[in-house]
């Protein structure tokens, strides 16, 4: 049972130790893998809920767990915020095996437009750079939540786009990035690449209005009516669900970065969930939000607690961070070290040149 295996590994006095208080807890197993990470507003109460777990199919997740645990370790924070936020950023780093929502965010993707030699291009991508490297001036707008309506809307929109204008022959976009998907369209109105571009940013609906008059006057498009209303309804519902709900969030956070990068969209959401109305440049890279862990206080252990703590150069984050000591071998005379930021662990032999937390 999952309660016996919990008490056998860690043992009643563990839970009695942990605080009330808003944190991160990760667990690791036998061979010091990051398996998951999780986060709470009651750190004591969550981990009893792993404890008391029953037999039951909605609690087999926990129980798979707890069976695979062989460590936990407990970092408090200051709120319920900046729990969320290093759970999502620790997800995204380390793709724990139990942990499965957040972890994919290098998958949220992406529409591109751009106006080249009288044609209008479109590009459906979970990669931009490499889009960019081969087909330079593009502007991106996202990135959007739902693989599954984003692409429902924008193959829609390129069907319908075949009504208005005339598609270009694929052999003129070759060496298109894997996971990328682009349309080349000429004859189409020359301002259409502007409208659209406001129309994924949530600025205005111009375009759809625009495409629908187009529709009406197209006689392919009259005849296939009940198809061109699904493909509509497939952006109508791109729009209420994906790019509204951008601009909600974007202009309630004051997040002004166009497009959002996809690791901070996750981000900015549980910002807006926590009533965050002013971000400015608290997201400029994963290595600045790993720094809200510089902050942590109360760290502790399932095996032991830590005995020491200090300051030492970690190869991964090219800095000094606070680093705590979690394993020491006495006959070896070494001291195993995990920088809190990376998660990166380090043998220090005694003698080696570290400097003591002040």
């Amino acid at each position: 049972m999952a309660v016996s295996n919990f008490d056998r590994k860690f043992g009643a006095e563990f839970l009695e130790s942990l605080p009330g208080s808003p944190g991160v807890y990760l667990v690791y197993d036998q061979q010091e893998e990051l398996i998951y990470v999780g986060k709470a507003k009651n750190l004591k109460r969550r981990l009893s809920q792993c404890r008391n777990t029953l037999r039951r199919k909605t609690h087999r997740r926990m129980r798979g767990i707890v069976k695979d645990a062989a460590r936990i370790e407990i970092h408090c924070v200051e709120s319920d915020l900046d729990a969320c936020l290093m759970e999502a950023v620790l997800i995204q780093e380390h793709r724990p095996r139990w942990n499965i929502v957040g972890a994919y965010s290098f998958l949220y993707p992406l529409i591109g437009i751009r106006f080249t030699k009288g044609n209008i291009e479109f590009c459906m991508t979970t990669s931009p750079e490499a889009v960019l490297k081969e087909y330079p001036g593009f502007d991106f707008h996202g990135a959007f939540r739902s693989r599954r309506i984003t692409g429902a809307a924008f193959f829609a929109l390129m069907r319908l786009l075949r009504f208005v204008g005339h598609v270009n022959p694929s052999n003129r976009r070759s060496r298109i990035p894997r996971f990328s998907y682009m349309f080349s369209f000429r004859r189409l109105p020359s301002n259409w690449a502007a409208i659209w571009a406001s129309f994924y940013k949530g600025e205005s609906a111009l375009a759809m209005e625009d495409l629908i008059l187009k529709l009406v006057e197209n006689t392919g498009a009259r005849r296939r009516s009940s198809k061109v209303q699904e493909h509509l309804d497939e952006l109508k519902r791109f729009w209420r669900h994906e790019v509204l709900t951008l601009a909600k969030v974007r202009k309630a956070t004051g997040y002004t970065e166009w497009p959002v990068p996809q690791y901070q969209r996750d981000l900015v959401f549980l910002s807006y969930k926590a009533g965050v109305t002013s971000i400015k440049d608290r997201f400029k890279s994963p290595t600045a939000l790993l720094g809200l862990s510089a902050s942590w206080g109360h760290i502790c252990s399932a095996r032991r607690r830590f005995d020491t703590t200090m300051k030492m150069w970690c190869d991964c984050c090219r800095s000094w961070p606070v680093s705590r000591t979690f394993h020491k071998d006495e006959e070896e005379n070494k001291t195993r070290h995990r920088c809190v930021h990376c998660l990166r662990v380090t043998d220090l032999v005694e003698g080696d040149h570290i400097f003591p937390d002040s």
